[in-house]
């Protein structure tokens, strides 16, 4: 998609949003009068998009919302620091907490960006692909270097390409290692190769460090990887605001925050799409 008609698209969701009010549920005094505390994993706090929500949801209902960002939300939601919890909807305990009785029902709320990152000068010619399958059969083809990013998320979908590329020989070019996140990125760098990671933690460690790496590939949508919301049960964790953690979450799933995801845009991301709508994934949106 070109940058015009990425603009174009930012301007039809920007008048849509402001045309329309937020969905958002009505709450006691009480649940209101108490912050609504939020556990969220580093993506969507880091990459600025949960103030932006917040920000907007705080305009819109009055209510304060606190947050806990890192690995251990579940531990912290158990441990009854926390009324709602957003991570990845394959995050591993998300399963566990909600059969263990200890949060409601996950409902997906955006998703967030893989990308194919590689050297300024693409040695492979796979700037700008709109199909990842093709963009990694290119890199098999030129035998350029290729390191696997050992998170698991990545291999899942590393596996992927290489299996819809035709299950190209490796030899020589698909490096066998076991490093992940930043590691993976500096040894691409090192070895003047292409790496698969999240757009918002590239873009993070492109600011911390210099580096001649640039994303190259994001259009194909089996990059993008959702995320979901869980109220915490209040039966099971005394004391949580679940009232007030249920309006936040209508929020989310509203069409005036969906807009704002897909609206999202950094300074660092020249106009790419990082976050994307994902309510429509809920058979009936904000019931509970």
């Amino acid at each position: 998609m070109s940058i015009r008609i990425r603009s174009a698209w930012c301007a039809v969701v920007l008048a849509l949003l402001f045309a329309h009010p937020a969905a958002t549920a009505n709450v006691t005094e009480e649940a209101a009068a108490k912050p609504i505390r939020l556990a969220v994993v580093y993506a969507p706090m880091f990459s600025g998009l949960m103030t932006t929500l917040i920000d907007d949801f705080k305009k819109q209902s009055g209510h304060d919302v606190t947050i806990v960002a890192g690995m251990d939300i579940y531990d912290r939601a158990r441990a009854g620091e926390a009324d709602i919890v957003i991570s990845h909807y394959g995050f591993s305990e998300v399963e566990r907490f909600v059969q263990d009785g200890y949060g409601r029902w996950p409902r997906q709320v955006f998703s967030n960006q893989m990308v194919i990152i590689g050297p300024k000068d693409d040695p492979a010619r796979i700037r700008g692909a709109t199909s990842a399958i093709e963009a990694f059969r290119r890199l098999a083809e030129v035998k350029a270097t290729f390191v696997p990013n050992a998170l698991p998320a990545v291999v899942h979908l590393t596996d992927y390409l290489w299996e819809g590329a035709g299950r190209p020989d490796k030899t020589g070019w698909f490096l066998e290692t076991t490093e992940a996140k930043g590691r993976a990125i500096k040894l691409a760098e090192e070895k003047g190769g292409y790496v698969i990671w999240g757009a918002p933690p590239f873009l993070q460690f492109a600011q911390k460090h210099e580096t001649q790496l640039q994303i190259l590939v994001a259009n194909d949508p089996i990059f993008q990887r959702v995320m979901c919301s869980v109220v915490v049960n209040p039966d099971k964790v005394p004391g949580a605001n679940a009232e007030g953690a249920t309006a936040f979450e209508r929020y989310l799933l509203s069409a005036r925050a969906q807009a704002l995801v897909a609206a999202f845009r950094t300074p660092d991301s020249k106009d790419m799409q990082l976050w994307w709508p994902a309510a429509l994934h809920n058979d009936t949106i904000g019931a509970q």
